[in-house]
């Protein structure tokens, strides 16, 4: 609630600081001396008050473009590999182990969520997989390939645990033929 109080409070001050900038901008460019605009108008110093009109619309542009998104800051995973420290992105780590789901024929696709901890990670893999999956066999093999897999590939020997949640199970179960 309170931020969006605060984009409002600050479309409102913007619009005022706007509408007396573009204020000072036309009556003194067109010189209007009656009227509502006439009290805009500087006699004596019009240009001094076209260049702050125009200095206020300036500004408030520069507000609208400071309103839009913001990047989430980019998360490092940091440890020391006896020769110096070494820094992983998380989000390289999160590619590489969705890659793993290659290596299984039962996984439709990996989703990993990381979270770092003091001087570990842990690593929640939700997971899609086919019908008629071995999900205890299957589950226990991913998460011996990922830890497998970070410490071999990555160099990341910390890993305090790898948790499965099965998302949804696709398609129809394989037949097995008897023939």
């Amino acid at each position: 609630m309170t931020k969006f109080l605060h984009v409002l409070s600050g479309l409102v001050i913007w619009f005022l600081f706007t509408a007396l900038g573009g204020a000072l901008i036309y009556a003194n460019g067109l010189r209007v001396e009656g009227g509502f605009l006439g009290a805009f108008y500087l006699h004596e110093s019009w240009y001094q008050a076209m260049g702050s009109g125009g200095i206020m619309v300036l500004l408030s542009l520069l507000y609208l473009v400071t309103l839009g998104p913001r990047r989430p800051p980019v998360r490092f995973i940091s440890f020391d590999s006896g020769n110096g420290s070494v820094s992983i992105s998380v989000n390289a780590v999160r590619d590489y182990i969705r890659k793993l789901s290659g290596e299984f024929g039962a996984i439709v696709s990996i989703d990993p969520k990381i979270r770092s901890e003091k001087d570990s990670i842990s690593i929640d893999l939700n997971v899609n997989l086919v019908a008629g999956a071995r999900i205890p066999e299957l589950s226990q093999a991913l998460q011996s390939r990922v830890r497998e897999s970070l410490r071999d590939g990555l160099g990341i020997d910390e890993v305090n645990e790898v948790r499965v949640r099965v998302q949804e199970i696709t398609g129809e179960p394989r037949s097995v033929r008897n023939d």
